[in-house]
């Protein structure tokens, strides 16, 4: 799995709720991360919970949740090893 790809899964699987978001630019295109997490949603690691209005005027947010498989997936990842030398 590519790296952004684990680090967005790794970031909704230590979100309290197991949510993860990103916010809609202001020209109302979608950051890279946003086809990133549609990738993980296809593959069943996460699930699409809609878009929502953020605290602030202007600001819509894409919201999805880990799922299940997508827990397990990061439980069985190993920690990145780190090369001295």
């Amino acid at each position: 799995m590519p790296l952004h790809s684990r680090r967005l899964l790794s970031k909704a699987a230590l979100a309290i709720e197991g949510r993860i978001s990103i916010k809609q630019n202001t020209t109302r295109d979608w950051p890279r991360d946003h086809a990133r997490l549609r990738v993980l949603e296809r593959r069943g690691n996460l699930r699409w919970v809609g878009t929502q209005a953020g605290p602030h005027l202007g600001g819509t947010y894409a919201v999805w949740q880990i799922t299940d498989e997508g827990r397990t997936r990061v439980a069985t990842w190993e920690p990145d090893s780190i090369e001295i030398g």
